[in-house]
């Protein structure tokens, strides 16, 4: 699903000094853009395996994958006030951990003893970990207690009956009929409000994933 992942950019909307990416995957993607604005940034993961490749890259180890192509792609963005190198340099920076996550728990952190953080991000991850509408309520309930009062949320996610993707060989299941008078009323259960969500179209092959559309959603909690 990397192609259909949304770079995450934070024009000032949100501020503050610490930012939390749920479901990070082994890759930079979702936080590059957010490097800019938040010095303290924490990954996190269910998968040892993503967690140990994404650490491979913030340790600049041989062997890790290239993200050239999307460090160029963000510096572009920026307006190339800042070069590809000096990008990486920012966001290797600003990681400080890359932890476990399971946001079908209570505590998605597991033990670790840590303040709601004034920024919480999730791309194509709270979908993937349920099964049924209910199951994605208390997910994303589980995610909101992340987020301190007064804090922002911003969640990528897929629309319009999508419910199965594929990496490779493998098939993976989205939670069904997502849309979005469901996200308005499942983020209002979890005490967010000022909600604002827009829509992209797929342009994915139908073998890739047989999702409709994708969403981008930001919320403030009460």
């Amino acid at each position: 699903m990397a192609d259909a992942e949304v770079t995450i950019r934070m024009p000032g909307r949100f501020t503050g000094q610490r930012l939390l990416d749920v479901g990070t995957g082994p890759n930079i993607m979702s936080i590059l853009s957010a490097s800019k604005y938040f010095p303290e940034i924490t990954c996190s993961d269910y998968v040892q395996s993503c967690r140990e490749e994404l650490q491979l890259w913030l340790n600049d180890e041989p062997g890790a994958f290239d993200w050239s192509p999307y460090l160029q792609y963000t510096s572009a963005l920026e307006g190339n006030s800042t070069t590809p190198e000096d990008i990486a340099s920012r966001l290797r920076s600003a990681v400080k951990a890359v932890l476990p996550c399971d946001v079908t728990q209570p505590n998605p952190l597991e033990q670790q003893s840590l303040e709601p953080f004034d920024v919480v991000v999730s791309s194509l991850c709270v979908d993937s970990a349920c099964k049924t509408k209910e199951e994605y309520c208390a997910c994303l309930g589980n995610v909101a207690s992340l987020v301190k009062s007064g804090g922002g949320l911003i969640l990528v996610g897929t629309l319009k009956g999508g419910n199965m993707y594929t990496v490779g060989t493998e098939i993976f299941y989205n939670v069904p009929a997502i849309d979005v008078d469901f996200l308005r009323d499942s983020l209002a259960k979890s005490g967010f409000g000022d909600i604002e969500i827009k829509q992209h179209s797929s342009n994915l092959d139908v073998k890739v994933a047989d999702t409709a559309a994708f969403y981008h959603l930001t919320a403030k909690k009460a």
